[in-house]
């Protein structure tokens, strides 16, 4: 009997699916740390709701068969207490389990962002390749579609298909041969669902396509809405969105569509499903086959059949999209990470303005020639080097490998006797303070902005802001330093004033080598004078590596260097543009 109602097989397939899991947590990139499921007690409850929800067959199998040409025994009362034990139970278990999986899915999507975070903020920048925003935000949301198939749904769905074979041999075991109807109409239900699938997967990829350019195009839009304004431009991007939000809308009805046709599909075939049973079954009846009772009985079994081939369908859907979305985070989970060297020594470092490179060379991972070959420089403490150079000559990216934004492809850069890429990044901005020449607002108070968010003491901060005049500034304003701030062009404060916060947040947590990259075009007149004072009062205090083309701040330099196809050379009169020969004879 066992055997014949497919236990020993249901037995088997726990056995596989429990090893299949295990298998799974060691080596699923899409687990986060952290992240456990209750899959046993979810095995354990679909079992059990399985098992009770043949309590109604069964009951009516047996009143049709032997109670009703029994009226005069007690047994009908005992099988009604029975069933309605079995459907309040199978009910508490239901409710049970929605409420595991659903938290389950909050725990997985939690947990799945934070890491998909982390892996986007420690990233090696020169490896990422070159992804527009909106790319990254859909790469991100796509942890949402992810979490049918980590909650522990997609576990019951398989367990309960793993105990069809009782219902079939329930089902052979009552009515015999009536057990081909359901067969029949579950495989070409199958075949019809498989093909309608693929149909799905297609939509689904046309419309990640079309999404990805409709976002990407509107964050573009939006970050320079003011210059559209200025050209005039508002009617030809509107035209241009126009066209790709008609590409998006016509996606998106076809994902529709194929979805509708899936679900329209399963019902058509649930209704197939009783009106065939119940016509073959008749005939049996007719014939001396099948009681009536037995006739009901498989009619509820082949209902229950239907069920969990309905939530298949169901995940079939989903999983079509999940496909594509388990392969945008692969992708985002795939980035290459900064690597935090080991440090030989074990103390603290202190900041102390100390900077060498030897023999740095850097390549873009998009780019085939290095944008810098072969630096050297060394810096004590208190020098200030300007360096020159044409646009696009590498000026910006080397102070970003000197603060760490980079790793180097070759050579080594050393702050305060150690490499850069042994300092964790709230150990190194201790040591390196690197000013862009547009300023970063976060979304945030401007306290929040001044203190990052409260890692730097704001006593540290309201001193710089007093040397730069934020304090000033800010007290006109409503809400002083309780003043919000978006980060863009909406905030109720001067580009100027916006470059000093932006200062103070670098200059707080008073870095002994400051990186000055043409932050000063932004300011206004009195900012300028602001902070060509407390460059000034820097010097010698500080280490400096200025880029700049106003003559006040280049005059603070003690020594001036060129770079020019990918060499830093000295600035001497007898160097002229394009002479390599004399750059590289410097050089060596």
């Amino acid at each position: 009997m066992k055997n014949f109602l497919g236990l020993g097989h249901i037995q088997n397939t726990f056995k596989a699916l429990k090893q299949r899991i295990q298998a799974g947590r060691q080596s699923d990139p899409l687990r986060p740390d952290g992240y456990s499921q209750s899959l046993y007690s979810l095995t354990l409850s679909t079992v059990a709701i399985s098992l009770l929800s043949l309590a109604l067959p069964v009951m009516t199998l047996q009143v049709y068969d032997r109670i009703l040409p029994n009226p005069g025994t007690g047994t009908l009362p005992v099988l009604i207490t029975g069933v309605c034990l079995a459907v309040v139970l199978e009910a508490v278990l239901r409710i049970c389990r929605g409420y595991v999986i659903g938290r389950s899915s909050a725990a997985y999507e939690h947990r799945m962002a934070c890491a998909a975070m982390q892996r986007v903020l420690n990233a090696d920048f020169s490896k990422m390749g070159s992804y527009g925003i909106g790319e990254h935000l859909h790469r991100m949301s796509a942890v949402a579609k992810l979490k049918d198939f980590y909650n522990g749904f997609a576990v019951t769905v398989y367990i309960e298909l793993a105990l069809l074979p009782v219902l079939f041999g329930l089902i052979v075991y009552i009515g015999g041969v009536l057990v081909v109807v359901p067969s029949v109409i579950l495989a070409v239900f199958a075949a019809v669902s498989l093909q309608k699938g693929f149909a799905l997967r297609s939509a689904l990829k046309n419309r990640e396509l079309a999404d990805d350019k409709r976002f990407n195009f509107l964050i573009e839009s939006l970050e320079g809405v003011h210059t559209l304004k200025a050209f005039a431009l508002e009617k030809f991007f509107e035209r241009r969105y126009e066209v790709l939000e008609e590409a998006s809308t016509v996606a998106n009805y076809d994902v529709t569509q194929t979805n509708s046709s899936i679900f329209n599909t399963g019902a058509i075939f649930s209704h197939i499903m009783v009106a065939a049973v119940v016509s073959f079954g008749a005939v049996l009846v007719l014939q001396g086959g099948l009681t009536t009772g037995g006739l009901i009985a498989c009619l509820l079994l082949s209902g229950r059949i239907m069920q969990p081939i309905q939530k298949l369908l169901v995940l079939w859907a989903r999983y079509q999209d999940y496909k594509l979305a388990r392969k945008h985070l692969e992708e985002l989970m795939a980035t290459p990470q900064k690597v935090i060297q080991e440090r030989v020594t074990t103390t603290d470092i202190l900041p102390d303005g100390r900077l060498k490179i030897e023999n740095l060379d850097f390549t873009y991972q998009s780019e085939e020639e290095p944008i810098l070959r072969n630096i050297n420089l060394d810096m004590k403490r208190g020098d200030v080097t300007l360096i020159s150079g044409g646009h696009g000559s590498g000026k910006t990216t080397l102070l970003k490998l000197i603060v760490g934004i980079y790793p180097p492809s070759t050579g080594e850069i050393f702050v305060d006797g150690e490499n850069v890429n042994t300092f964790r990044a709230e150990e190194l901005v201790r040591h390196v303070g690197y000013i862009r020449s547009t300023p970063l607002i976060f979304r945030g108070t401007i306290r929040d902005n001044i203190t990052c968010f409260g890692q730097t003491a704001e006593k540290q901060a309201r001193e710089v802001a007093a040397l730069l005049g934020v304090d000033k500034d800010v007290a006109k304003l409503p809400s002083g330093f309780d003043t919000f701030l978006n980060g863009n062009s909406t905030d109720v404060i001067t580009p100027g004033l916006k470059q000093r916060i932006a200062l103070v947040r670098v200059l707080a947590t008073k870095p002994r080598i400051i990186l000055f990259d043409n932050a000063d075009r932004s300011l206004d007149k009195e900012g300028y004078s602001m902070i060509y004072s407390l460059l000034a009062r820097l010097k010698g205090k500080a280490s400096m590596i200025l880029i700049s083309d106003d003559l006040n701040i280049r005059s603070l330099a003690d020594s001036q260097y060129i770079l020019q196809d990918g060499f830093l050379v000295e600035d001497v009169q007898e160097v002229k543009k394009g002479n390599v020969r004399a750059y590289k004879e410097l050089r060596l």
